[in-house]
């Protein structure tokens, strides 16, 4: 393949010209344009005049037309000058199945975002209770002395709905009678609530009825043995704080419960020295259980 002569000039019209190559008694002839417009034929490498003059290697420094089907060349050099004319029946200038394309891409980046906010989309930690009748596990009742010293557990119920851990990083439960506060549990520990579950949340609460907090004349109460009577209304506020994703959250639930402060086995003891300082030990005024449903 060769092209010479006033080659740049011809190529900037968008037209190149095709090698023509024909065998003849074993010999190739070449035709190229020569710089008079007309085509003039080598002879395996040399013109039919004999000389060298009109030799030119046209594949060096060239690089194949982007017009001509990958059958002509153009100068390297007039790469970045030349304009290639294309038809307007090109299949190039309508490339196919693009609305395929389009379609599949909005549909990706639409299904991925919304992926992404299904899976990450903040959820409510929510607080249940079954509000059972609490006994105590522990009381201390004189009688003589208007002093009772008694300590029940409240369990809650938290469901986390989200697709990420939860951790819940402190609470605080609330006891009212009558409007009035009666005791007050406050935890700092962390727990953590497992990804789409719930976890039972256990909370020991210690009260002390006495003529020094004025809940003294409640003493009569406990050692009643009507249930109606020992069985005491009480109203807990319980406020958690629990984090995911870097936010901090808070949920609140207030229950109404009855609340026994009567011992079957032993309704009313007298306190020694010694019984009191188990007290002590026995009934710490916060402790927490935890347990996975």
């Amino acid at each position: 393949m060769a092209l010479g002569g006033d080659y740049g000039s011809t190529s900037s019209t968008g037209s190149c010209n095709k090698d023509v190559s024909r065998e003849s008694s074993g010999s190739t002839t070449h035709l190229f344009p020569s710089s008079s417009g007309r085509s003039t034929p080598v002879m395996n490498g040399r013109g039919s005049g004999g000389g060298e003059e009109g030799y030119e290697e046209l594949l060096k420094d060239s690089v194949p037309c982007p017009t001509c089907r990958g059958l002509g060349r153009v100068p390297r050099e007039q790469e970045s000058e030349l304009v290639a004319l294309i038809p307007m029946k090109d299949k190039r200038l309508k490339p196919r199945r693009t609305w395929l394309y389009v379609a599949i891409a909005v549909f990706l980046c639409v299904g991925t975002a919304g992926t992404c906010m299904f899976f990450l989309f903040p959820r409510d930690v929510v607080i249940s209770s079954t509000r059972p009748l609490l006994q105590p596990i522990f009381l201390d009742l004189n009688v003589s002395a208007m002093f009772v010293n008694f300590t029940v557990m409240n369990f809650y119920n938290f469901t986390n709905s989200n697709f990420v851990p939860v951790e819940i990083v402190g609470s605080q439960m609330t006891a009212m009678y009558d409007e009035r506060m009666m005791s007050k549990a406050v935890n700092t520990s962390s727990v953590e609530v497992p990804i789409r579950s719930s976890l039972q949340y256990g909370i020991v609460m210690n009260f002390v009825l006495s003529k020094t907090n004025d809940w003294g004349f409640l003493v009569s109460f406990c050692e009643d043995h009507r249930p109606w009577v020992h069985n005491l209304p009480i109203t807990f506020e319980l406020v958690a704080n629990y984090t995911y994703l870097g936010h901090v959250e808070q949920t609140t639930l207030t229950t109404y419960q009855q609340v026994s402060c009567y011992n079957s086995s032993a309704h009313t003891t007298v306190s020694t020295p010694v019984q009191k300082k188990r007290s002590l030990l026995a009934a710490p005024s916060f402790h927490i259980l935890v347990g996975k449903e």
